[in-house]
């Protein structure tokens, strides 16, 4: 019998969407409820595919399992990067995963992908060979072993991107069937491939010259069901589809591949990441089918056909590559008779701008490094290490000699234009619709950036040539006109310097707490000689700041004020640092007795000694503008909380009666009802999480505040109550896992949530399940058989499953 065996691979990928000078995403609203889109996808996709639920009819979870066993996947560089700092459980899976595969399969799930998603075919040979390079080391430091297989981005390949490829060592690699031309038997004549119109499962050996690599085509039939169409809508119509996939009247071992973007599992299609859990496990304990990575199938089915692919072709561009230059018809989003007019006019610009500063960089690095192209690749040593800590020793290897600190900050001043260069041919920048869309908007900022350390390098200004080059670009949106208008309105604005950045510190630590030392974002800053104090209605902070990047080494020492009017009305001013007498002199001015008598004359005071820019709220970046609106609206609304309890006080035997009379209650005073019972339950539960309160008061008030509400048709704001009832649960599964006061703790654990429940309170039981679930198959169980019973229950775990993993017999 032939075998049948079967690989579904994942592509899982996010642009990069740091804002350039932070290394940090700001808040996206267009994610919400979540922080940006890369927390949101993480939340939907990524994480429960680490952890996906496998449930029976009664929706109740019988197991927990790690999807990435059983796939063969890539994630984007930039995408693990991201994880690693802000998801590091969900990395563990697919790190996991991968070890886990290559100890049992011989060879590891995981596949490398270009560093930052650009088009390789239109990227120049030494582009491509960087970004091969960058994504092959990522994947190295990550996985902890060379990469047999690549993922190239959005498939898109050409003879030079599959040879650049072999002279790296990769493999093979994955390609939509539409992109083969013709295929040939071993010793036999070429057939016609064209319109996928050839047999899938079976490796391909591709020449290129004197070398050549494996490409194994995917079925795109089933490919376009998984993505498009009902495959994911239960276990057996996935299975049934796969299956459908192989021809019994072939008489050769079938390899069926099938991939898709990663984020169909939970993201574009919810509960995507669950259906697939319940196939892969019913998939695995057939005798007929056998789940696969693409290393293993190459030992099981070597590569003896060959294949020839189109020029220039993609999976997702029926023109090949057309969609990442010319205006097609491909496109995603936007309202009908919207034009990509400006696809090739923005590849131009950027093309342009490339050249420009490959220039700057050649013959600025040729002065530090005897092969700096060569320095540029390896400059993904620092990439991998984001404190940076390593970096002397690097360019001390790279230069052959020590370098002054002067010359480490030019060096890495040239390597970060150069990595920005990269950036900003993300692919995702001429997807979709419109130019002035997020995705573009965003390689366009580092366009910025680019342009930035150009002119602080060189004082050669690249902008207004780019700016003219993007005017050619034109926009469906008739206010911003064309790129030009889109990067003046969308892209300028967020460009800041050092200095800027220093201004944030300054306004956001005259608001809020601030330790003297630390991180923000990627700078790290001192703060000394900081006082504050007040001039009538007006509040002034002083001190010296110290500035250090840490991607460049590029340092700020300044002198910081900070007035505030009153509400949103902050003004701040920078001026370089000269000493402590003269740190004294501008203490004397503004603080001391002889200072300013009026408020004109502090203004004036203020204008001597910091002559340069202004800054205001409106200058901190995103986040911090919204936390620090928050601490000015906290005073403010905690005065009106107050008020409305007065109200409600005054007015509850009147709303009482008017609710047992079946008469409305008045606007205003169900508003003092809503806040004030919704802030009574917050300090209820607040004082449950600090212990203040033991749990059996705390419910009691908890459930008979929630009566009241009821009794008066009065609203509880669940967001703020959810976030203090979540925190809660997870501070009683603290004590549960640590042990000494385990039975207690589950027994509370189970009657929060009873409580949640009776509230309306949804909670996101998402991390408490995951945790339970590791702590039944631990030797850490030692709460009796009720208690775990009933945790079960309140978790929405099958009962009979969590007692068994817990070590209890089956009565």
């Amino acid at each position: 019998m032939t075998r049948r065996l079967i690989c579904l691979h994942g592509h899982f990928y996010q642009p990069p969407r740091e804002n350039p000078w932070l290394e940090e995403i700001e808040v996206q609203d267009s994610a919400e409820p979540f922080h940006d889109w890369n927390e949101r996808i993480a939340a939907e996709c990524y994480g429960p595919n680490g952890a996906a639920r496998i449930k029976n009819a009664a929706d109740r979870i019988v197991e927990i399992a790690n999807n990435y066993l059983h796939l063969s996947f890539n994630f984007g560089p930039t995408l693990l990067a991201w994880l690693e700092r802000r998801r590091p459980e969900v990395l563990a899976h697919v790190l996991e995963a991968d070890a886990r595969s290559l100890e049992g399969r011989g060879h590891g799930n995981a596949i490398a992908q270009g560093y930052n998603h650009s088009i390789l075919p239109l990227a120049t040979p030494r582009d491509r060979r960087t970004q091969i390079r960058w994504g092959i080391a990522d994947f190295r430091r990550r996985f902890h072993r060379a990469p047999e297989g690549f993922w190239l981005p959005e498939t898109a390949a050409d003879v030079a991107t599959l040879t650049a490829l072999a002279d790296e060592g990769i493999r093979f690699t994955i390609l939509s069937p539409y992109q083969a031309v013709r295929v040939r038997p071993p010793d036999g004549e070429w057939q016609d491939a064209s319109g996928a119109r050839f047999d899938p499962t079976r490796p391909y050996r591709v020449r290129l010259g004197e070398r050549e690599i494996v490409a194994f085509f995917y079925d795109g039939h089933i490919a376009r069901e998984i993505a498009f169409g009902d495959a994911l809508s239960s276990p057996e119509k996935l299975l049934a589809r796969l299956e459908g996939g192989f021809d019994p009247g072939r008489d050769h071992d079938e390899v069926l591949v099938v991939a898709f973007d990663g984020e169909t599992l939970g993201h574009h299609r919810k509960g995507g990441d669950e259906t697939l859990a319940a196939a892969l496990r019913t998939a695995v304990r057939r005798p007929d089918l056998e789940i696969v990575n693409l290393g293993q199938a190459l030992d099981r089915v070597p590569a003896e056909w060959e294949a020839e692919i189109a020029e220039g072709s993609s999976w997702s561009c029926a023109h090949g590559i057309e969609r990442w230059r010319s205006d097609c018809g491909c496109r995603a989003g936007g309202p009908e008779g919207w034009k990509q007019a400006w696809r090739a006019p923005l590849r131009e610009a950027l093309d342009a701008l490339r050249e420009r500063l490959d220039a700057v960089f050649e013959r600025e690095a040729a002065a530090l490094f005897p092969e700096p192209w060569s320095t540029r690749d390896r400059y993904v040593d620092l990439l991998l290490d984001p404190q940076r800590r390593d970096a002397g020793e690097l360019l001390r290897r790279e230069a052959g000699r020590a370098l002054a600190e002067e010359e480490v900050r030019r060096a890495l001043r040239l390597l970060e234009l150069e990595r920005h260069a990269q950036l900003m041919f993300t692919s995702c920048g001429w997807f979709f619709s419109e130019v002035s869309g997020i995705e573009t908007v965003q390689i366009l900022r580092y366009a910025a950036r680019a342009i930035q350390l150009a002119r602080e390098l060189v004082d050669v200004d690249l902008e207004p040539e780019f700016e003219a080059a993007l005017a050619r670009a034109p926009s469906n949106v008739p206010e911003l006109r064309d790129g030009r208008g889109v990067y003046r309105a969308l892209v300028k604005p967020s460009v800041v310097t050092l200095e800027g950045v220093g201004a944030h510190l300054a306004i956001a630590g005259s608001v809020r707490p601030l330790a003297d030392e630390g991180r923000t974002f990627c700078y790290a800053y001192r703060l000394e000689g900081r006082r504050k104090s007040q001039a009538g209605p007006v509040s002034i902070a002083l001190g010296r700041l110290q500035l250090e990047s840490a991607l460049t080494r590029e340092t700020l020492d300044a002198l910081c004020c900070v007035l505030h009017f009153g509400a949103a009305d902050f003004r701040c001013g920078l001026a370089p640092y000269q000493g402590p007498e003269h740190l004294r002199d501008v203490e004397e001015a503004l603080l001391g007795p002889g200072g300013p008598r009026s408020l004109a004359h502090l203004l004036r005071a203020v204008d001597r000694h910091f002559p340069g820019r202004d800054y205001a709220l409106g200058d901190l970046f995103l986040d911090e503008r919204r936390a620090v609106a928050g601490v000015l609206l906290e005073g403010t609304m905690r005065r009106y909380e107050d008020d409305y309890l007065e109200i409600f006080e005054d007015n509850l035997r009147l709303m009482e009666f008017l609710r047992d009379i079946d008469s409305p209650v008045p606007g205003p005073l169900r508003v003092a009802a809503d806040v004030t019972l919704t802030r009574r339950v917050l300090e209820v539960t607040a004082a449950a999480r600090a212990g203040s309160v033991d749990f059996p008061r705390a419910e009691a008030e908890l459930t008979s505040t929630a009566e009241l509400a009821r009794r008066l048709g009065a609203h509880l704001h669940f967001a703020a109550v959810r976030r203090d009832v979540q925190a809660l649960v997870e501070s009683r599964l603290e004590a549960l896992l640590a042990g000494p006061s385990a039975a207690e703790s589950a027994t509370q654990v189970t009657q929060i949530l009873g409580l949640a429940q009776r509230l309306g309170l949804e909670l996101d039981l998402w991390d408490v399940q995951n945790q339970v679930w590791d702590w039944a198959g631990s030797t850490l169980v030692t709460v009796d058989r009720g208690a775990t019973a009933a945790l079960a229950r309140s978790l929405w775990f099958d009962e009979a499953t969590l007692l068994a993993r817990a070590g209890f017999i089956a009565s």
